[in-house]
């Protein structure tokens, strides 16, 4: 049946129908209301609906869209005996719009109510336009229809008791006022029951109190520039220097059994006494070790390891490291496929324990244990990664993740050319620090920062992990003087063959990215080359001879803009330290190169110390994880450094002296093989 068929049969409502004199509405305009004829066939609900009084609803563009119709008293009282509703809609029709007491002029004031007894209540006792929404459900499209069609205009909403907090979110939505019943009255009594009950005068009084609910916080707040000079944002701060900001999440990856456990535990005890890690500083501060994979026997006997190797009595710890075994109920995060996710009550403690012990830095072991969500859906991981920054900001802490990395990198035991996380891109996305450790064949620990989107990445790390003892960065080796001169010779030639391929290959056009990820990093982009396959190097290999010609200054990155993508773009180049080291002529150089200052290895004695090989960067003495780091309480060493032949020092420049000097180096120099980077600079 049409809208408009049975408002055509209806007759004009007078004054005189019960349901007016029932809210005492005698005095309303009632030219747009109706009332469906006694013979009519118009049944709802098996009833039927001769004598009820029909409320046409009005869409935006003047259309009727449906009709409300108020039954007798009779039959309302049978279809409210039979649990129905006591207000008909016109089958088949939605409501679109609404009906409205009065006049709405623009910029003027608007009253939304639910039905049309509250609707002449309001009307009465101010004279004010009031809309009927035609139920709660359909008063915030109204509101917002209203809204959209005059921006001046002074809404007040009028909901019944009980659904204020409705109201109130509409409201502060579109820019209305509410005006709220006394918390006294019972749930549903609506502005009609008090107009009956008290009066007009009441009613005026309570539309008079409407007030509008606080301006809600905007999602996208603006930030002050103008000031950034005069009143400076203080620059992100790390726990553990250059790798962990606080008030941001981290992640730690590594292939499974690698030892990043050990290593989050040795850096919870760097930190919490203050001591450096692998020569790089850290913040003393109150630390948390979250354990969701291993037991607590597993994590008290690395502990002991720990502090047995380094001196440490586990006093100095109380109060300061946490650590909580999480085992049983490992998952910080849940989600079902597809699903949202959610936070668990172990996440909640977490928060709780983050905020009451004034945490600085917090390890999480580990991601497939905390995390009960699909690692390949972005939305799932961002919300996880997001639940751990808001623990990260709660007390401006270090929120570290360990996590286990792709499964075609663990398969390969590689790190080249390999992710370094598992998973969607979110894990990395999501992190404002990423690092990745890996074990080479050779049995030696790399440890890459992968990620820092607050500060320049730090320089790769090498590590050794003694039988026995801890891991610490690799000084030298620990071969007999012919076996490390051999092995000092091997890598010159691998070195020198290694920079005369990317030369090669540079002036041919095809550029080795200094980036590890990239399609075309050295290994990748010289692999299928004979004379790269002949010096049988694997992709840790390659990396670590990379490193060390970097550090050497024989390598540097240089800008580029790509002819294929025209983007600009980064390549290893040859510095004339490089090209002189390797035997190649040399070339006018694209940019000046500053002379680098090679160091040498000195030990608390005070004698130098032989190294074979490329040179690895200085590392601070003091501190754990360093070769010969003294023990703990023990006054730190001299810088290390590597050291020259009586032969290198003979090509020496002056400014490379004085840079050598600088480091309180030069006047140390002793005899050694003259084939260590001999030709370093000529």
């Amino acid at each position: 049946m049409a809208a408009a068929d049975v408002w055509s049969r209806c007759q004009p409502a007078t004054n005189n129908h019960p349901y007016l004199v029932q809210k005492g509405a005698a005095s309303v305009p009632l030219d747009a209301l109706r009332v469906v004829p006694s013979a009519d066939p118009l049944r709802i609900m098996g009833e039927s609906m001769a004598g009820a009084l029909v409320v046409p609803c009005m869409a935006l563009d003047g259309s009727l869209s449906t009709l409300q119709l108020i039954p007798p008293p009779d039959v309302a009282a049978r279809l409210k005996a039979a649990g129905k509703p006591g207000k008909l809609n016109l089958p088949g029709h939605s409501v679109q719009g609404w009906f409205t007491v009065g006049e709405l002029v623009p910029g003027g004031l608007v009253y939304v109510v639910e039905g049309i007894g509250q609707a002449w209540a309001v009307w009465q006792a101010t004279g004010a336009a009031a809309v009927v929404a035609f139920g709660a459900g359909n008063m915030g499209k109204v509101a917002t229809a209203l809204r959209q069609s005059d921006d001046a205009a002074r809404l007040v909403l009028c909901p019944d008791r009980g659904k204020e907090p409705d109201a109130h979110k509409i409201a502060a939505d579109i820019g209305a006022a509410v005006a709220c019943l006394p918390v006294c009255e019972p749930g549903n009594f609506d502005v009609g029951d008090l107009f009956q009950r008290d009066g007009f005068e009441v009613v005026a009084a309570l539309l008079e109190s409407a007030t509008k609910p606080p301006k809600p916080e905007p999602l996208l707040k603006p930030v002050s520039v103008f000031d950034v000079l005069t009143n400076p944002s203080p620059a992100p701060a790390f726990v553990w220097d250059g790798y962990l900001p606080r008030g941001q999440v981290s992640l730690l990856g590594a292939h499974g059994g690698t030892g990043k456990s050990t290593l989050a535990l040795m850096l919870a005890v760097c930190t919490v006494l203050g001591r450096p890690l692998f020569g790089v500083a850290t913040e003393s501060c109150n630390v948390l070790f979250v354990s969701l994979e291993d037991g607590v026997n597993i994590v008290r006997h690395r502990l002991a390891g720990i502090c047995r190797a380094w001196g440490i009595d586990p006093a100095q710890l109380n109060g300061r490291l946490h650590v909580v075994d999480g085992t049983e109920h490992p998952e910080l995060f849940t989600a079902e496929p597809r699903g949202a996710g959610e936070l668990t009550q172990t996440y909640r403690e977490l928060h709780r324990l983050v905020r009451d012990s004034s945490i600085g830095l917090v390890l999480v072991d580990n991601a497939s244990d905390a995390y009960g969500g699909d690692e390949i859906q972005r939305r799932q991981v961002r919300a996880f990664i997001r639940s751990l920054a808001v623990v990260a900001r709660l007390v401006d802490a270090a929120v570290v993740l360990l996590a286990h990395v792709d499964k075609a990198t663990s398969r390969a035991r590689k790190s080249e050319g390999g992710e370094g996380y598992s998973g969607s891109t979110a894990w990395n996305n999501s992190v404002r620090s990423r690092v990745f450790m890996s074990r080479g064949e050779d049995g030696l620990l790399s440890l890459e920062h992968q990620k820092s989107n607050l500060g320049r990445l730090r320089e790769p790390l090498t590590l050794e992990w003694p039988n026995g003892g801890l891991p610490r960065v690799v000084q030298g080796l620990d071969l007999d003087g012919l076996n490390q001169r051999q092995h000092g010779r091997a890598d010159d030639d691998r070195a020198a063959a290694l920079l005369k391929l990317i030369a090669e290959f540079e002036s041919r056009g095809q550029y080795a990215s200094p980036s590890p990820t990239a399609r075309n990093n050295v290994h990748n982009l010289l692999k299928s080359e004979p004379a790269f396959i002949a010096l049988k190097l694997r992709p840790d290999d390659t990396r670590r001879i990379v490193n060390q010609c970097q550090r050497a200054k024989w390598l540097e990155p240089l800008e580029y803009r790509s002819k294929h993508t025209n983007k600009n773009c980064q390549r290893w180049e040859l510095s004339p330290e490089g090209r002189a080291f390797a035997g190649l002529p040399s070339v006018a150089p694209t940019a000046p190169t500053a002379p680098t200052a090679p160091t040498c290895h000195v030990g608390n004695e005070g004698a130098p110390r032989a190294n074979g090989g490329a040179p690895t960067a200085p590392t601070c003495a003091g501190g754990y994880g360093g070769n010969s780091a003294p023990p703990f309480g023990a006054k730190d060493g001299p810088v290390m450094s590597e050291s020259f032949s009586g032969a290198a020092q003979a090509t020496l420049t002056a400014e490379t002296k004085t840079a050598l000097s600088d480091f309180g180096a030069y006047k140390r120099l002793t005899a050694k093989p003259a084939h260590l980077f001999t030709n370093l600079i000529h």
